[in-house]
């Protein structure tokens, strides 16, 4: 329900202004699921237009389905700046980059740098076109698993850590944790939020490595993505704490907003798993809020994706203002959660849900009203969605009427 009424509002917003909004799947996939996307975003299109026309507001712009860009070796997603200028590359496989933004991309491309190369594997990069002061492009910056803070707990050197909306995390013996629980045991359980943490119950899949020589399938997967394809786990998650993943386009758009409008971020492809050229809606939603927008969206999984709420910089230093930007940019983004999540149940009215989803919509609906004061909970409301691992145009289908 919240990730849907998050995507309502989100299109809804796009169409109201005029601009158009496509979805795409990857174009190996076209065969078995451009139908299933078809349908999704129609019922996505009806439930927005027909919310416009009875408020009075002509649908200025589409809703469509299509191909997200053709992957080759270094395809890119852009993060287009349009208020410096900036606009998507004709191709994806060959951005205009700066001369130590080519000779750095070549390096992320080729491997020649260590990063994370398993499933998702985008890593960040920035171009720098500064003239003066730093002029350094910034890369690799892929995905990374970090700890959900604590909002109890403010940082001493960050009072702007304050005042976040709990996250929520299942109860003890709620059915949310059976899935969990690692296969031959009776009390050890995968830490909420671990990509693939509800496959804990799993024989390992002998068709990947276990260099770790996990007893399951959760914990195989955790080891597959450290040990063997190389990301950067910070912190060690026990049995009360929330896993999450900040995706390397979001660090570059960070480190991009940092150093300012001559930098353009961006993802690269990297690895054999990963082709599909697009942004993920967490993503999306970041990226839209801070005026950049991907070059191509999904409504595949975002599993359990997060912000940054602290400088992250492997093998680098953080900018002046670095702390200040995440703040910044941070509660833009809360700010365009909370008109999406709103406008989303809006447009929710019972000739466009599922009858079994009225009384999830009418709790959302009481939530956010019961706490309109807390800018953060919708923001808290979709990163807690996303530690529930689905694709959004299956949860969207099932949604929507």
């Amino acid at each position: 329900m919240i990730m849907t009424a998050a995507a309502l509002g989100f299109a809804a917003s796009y169409v109201a202004n005029g601009t158009p909004l496509r979805f795409d799947i990857d174009p190996k996939d076209r065969a078995k699921d451009l139908t299933g996307l078809q349908a999704v975003v129609g019922k996505i299109e009806k439930a927005v237009v027909d919310y416009l026309k009875r408020n009075n507001l002509e649908p200025a712009g589409k809703v469509n389905a299509g191909l997200a860009p053709d992957y080759s070796k270094g395809a890119v997603i852009m993060g287009v700046y349009a208020l410096a200028n900036q606009s998507a590359p004709v191709s994806v496989s060959d951005p205009v980059l700066s001369v130590k933004g080519q000779a750095l991309y070549d390096r992320i491309k080729n491997l020649e740098l260590t990063q994370y190369t398993g499933r998702g594997a985008y890593t960040g990069f920035v171009d720098n076109r500064n003239t003066e002061g730093n002029t350094d492009p910034v890369g690799p910056r892929p995905t990374a698993r970090f700890l959900t803070p604590d909002p109890d707990i403010v940082p001493a050197d960050d009072p702007t850590m304050g005042g976040l909306h709990p996250r929520w995390l299942p109860l003890t013996g709620s059915a949310s944790w059976i899935s969990r629980l690692r296969r031959g045991t009776t009390d050890s359980y995968v830490p909420w939020g671990m990509i693939g943490g509800d496959a804990a119950g799993k024989e390992p899949d002998s068709r990947m490595s276990n260099v770790t020589r996990a007893t399951n399938l959760a914990d195989q997967i955790t080891g597959e993505m450290s040990a063997t394809d190389k990301m950067v786990f910070n912190g060690d998650p026990g049995p009360a704490d929330i896993a999450a993943y900040t995706h390397g386009m979001i660090q570059a758009i960070y480190k991009g907003y940092s150093l300012g409008p001559s930098c353009t971020p961006y993802e690269i492809a990297v690895g054999a798993v990963t082709t599909k050229m697009a942004s993920c809606l967490p993503c999306t939603l970041f990226m839209v809020a801070q005026g950049y927008p991907p070059t191509s969206i999904h409504l595949g999984r975002g599993e359990s994706w997060a912000p940054l709420y602290q400088p992250y910089n492997p093998g680098g230093e953080a900018e002046s203002n670095e702390l200040a930007v995440i703040r910044d940019l941070n509660n833009s983004w809360r700010a365009k959660c909370a008109e999406w999540l709103a406008l989303g149940v809006q447009i929710l009215d019972d000739a466009h849900i599922a009858d079994d989803h009225r009384a999830a919509r009418d709790a959302l609906r009481s939530y956010l009203a019961n706490n309109g004061a807390d800018k953060t909970v919708a923001a808290t409301l979709l990163l807690d969605a996303a530690t529930v691992h689905e694709s959004e145009s299956v949860r969207i289908g099932r949604t929507l009427n």
